[in-house]
């Protein structure tokens, strides 16, 4: 693997930071719309309003807090789930131990190609990625790919889950914010992994791990909620701030920092009081506010190096694990802008952080679309290929054959034992991206596109198609089946 990483800031920036987060939690503080967090603070020794449900922090708390959870939690995670890399290093930036693509993100539409129309996804949209997800190897694990509109939403989260459980053997995360459904969540994620113990307390599936702060400063009722139902069944706890440059957050990256830290931090130290065992570590998605059109865009310079500058503050200055979101784009549909967009965020974090891989993500998060998916596919396995760095030994050397071949004149390298061993190992070979030569007469942009665009949607499209209906033990899916029906009895009425 590639090593070392650009530092966006050195000690001296990180504890100008430090200090003023500190600042921001001690003079501000937090609105916490949850009372047993707000509890746990004031029996610490921290100011409370709870009519007005605020806290302000001691700093020398906040430090104590963390410093309990240094270095006790080092996995680090694609999007918001997928554990991609087990074990963050200290000094190098943070690339997957194997091949994998971030799969499912629970967008609440779906874009169809080539009609061009978003939609609300259907049961069997979900259905279909799922099993999408399951053919590609590249995906360890396949998270909800959509909000299913077909579904109450009281119990939505319930019956995706339960259509993940019924549909692939590598289920990975729905997103809720009910504290009311964790309890069936927690079943679910048991049941997922033969009631694993170890596993549950690392990396549940089903129930998502994510508690959203709202920037600036507020952690609110739902996210508390979840918080609080969660922390019972010790899964780890994973604050994740959205920072909005200039629009809920100062417009430079240095006060978008402070802001951000001290929301997680100010997290991490309340639901640390309550749970000092849990694990805790957090995720930024930072963006910026377009003045022209109001509009949130994440692949731009000044988000990155505020998602960049938090990640490497707190891996190096707090000894915790920071997250970033490299899926998110403002593209709305495939094509040039989301194939520069998507590159350059990902190699910006591959720089800087890690080299997580989301694939078929488009417009910030709210839209899936398969095709997308294929051609994320072939760039990510260049990405993979580009870290994963070169192999210098006696092989790749191979002195001999040079010295054997010298000057081509009896023979060519392409017709070797040598080549023909490694070179799918080494040369990218791309499935969707034209490499043909060019063809007599002109050959337009749109019609380019629309090429590698009908064959991605096509071999998306297959793969579904060849993909069987998963069999379940019968024990297995009437468990499944109790659970949702249990949580359709409460929460649908």
């Amino acid at each position: 693997m590639l090593r070392g990483m650009l530092r966006v800031i050195d000690r001296k920036q990180m504890h100008r930071l430090h200090e003023a987060v500190m600042n921001v939690l001690q003079n501000t503080g937090l609105m916490i719309r949850g009372r047993k967090l707000l509890e746990g603070l004031a029996d610490a020794g921290c100011k409370v309003d709870f009519q007005n449900q605020r806290a302000w922090f001691k700093p020398d708390l906040v430090e104590k807090q963390v410093a309990g959870q240094r270095d006790r939690y080092r996995t680090v995670r694609s999007s918001l789930w997928y554990p991609f890399c087990r074990e963050m290093p200290r000094r190098d930036v943070c690339w997957p131990d194997e091949f994998c693509v971030d799969f499912g993100f629970g967008t609440p539409w779906i874009y169809d190609y080539p009609g061009g129309e978003y939609r609300r996804p259907t049961v069997q949209d979900q259905i279909r990625m799922i099993k999408l997800g399951n053919a590609l190897s590249e995906a360890k694990a396949v998270n909800a790919p959509f909000v299913c509109g077909d579904f109450d939403p009281r119990i939505e989260t319930i019956e995706s889950s339960r259509l993940l459980l019924l549909n692939t053997r590598k289920p990975g995360w729905v997103g809720t914010s009910s504290g009311a459904e964790v309890k069936y969540l927690a079943e679910f994620a048991a049941l997922a992994v033969d009631h694993h113990e170890e596993r549950l307390r690392i990396a549940p599936p089903i129930i998502v791990n994510a508690y959203c702060t709202t920037s600036p400063l507020k952690i609110d009722t739902r996210s508390c909620e979840v918080l609080l139902e969660a922390l019972k069944y010790k899964f780890p706890v994973n604050f994740a701030s959205m920072p909005i440059l200039g629009g809920t957050t100062p417009v430079t990256p240095a006060g978008s920092v402070v802001v951000a830290a001290a929301e997680i931090l100010g997290g991490i130290t309340a639901a640390s009081l309550l749970a000092p065992d849990v694990f805790y570590y957090g995720t930024s998605i930072a963006g910026e506010m377009d003045m022209k059109t109001t509009q949130l865009c994440y692949a731009t310079p000044a988000s990155i190096l505020t998602d960049a500058a938090l990640h490497q503050m707190f891996r190096h200055y707090y000894g915790l694990v920071l997250n970033v979101e490299a899926g998110y784009v403002d593209a709305k549909c495939p094509g040039l802008q989301a194939a520069f967009v998507k590159m350059y965020r990902q190699m910006a974090f591959a720089c800087t952080v890690s080299c997580s891989l989301p694939v078929g993500l488009l417009d910030n998060g709210a839209v899936f679309s398969p095709t997308q998916a294929m051609l994320d596919l072939d760039a990510a396995k260049a990405v993979h290929m580009f870290g994963r760095g070169l192999d210098v030994s006696k092989e790749t050397l191979c002195v001999d054959l040079i010295n054997q071949l010298e000057f081509c004149q009896k023979g060519s390298y392409i017709e070797t034992d040598h080549t023909l061993r490694f070179f799918r190992e080494v040369l990218w070979d791309p499935k969707y991206f034209d490499r043909s030569s060019r063809e007599d007469g002109n050959l337009s942009p749109g019609a380019h596109d629309s090429r590698l665009l009908d064959k991605a949607d096509k071999e998306w499209r297959a793969l579904v198609a060849s993909q069987p209906d998963m069999e379940c033990p019968t024990e297995f899916r009437a468990e499944v089946n109790r659970i949702a029906a249990a949580a359709r009895l409460e929460l649908v009425r």
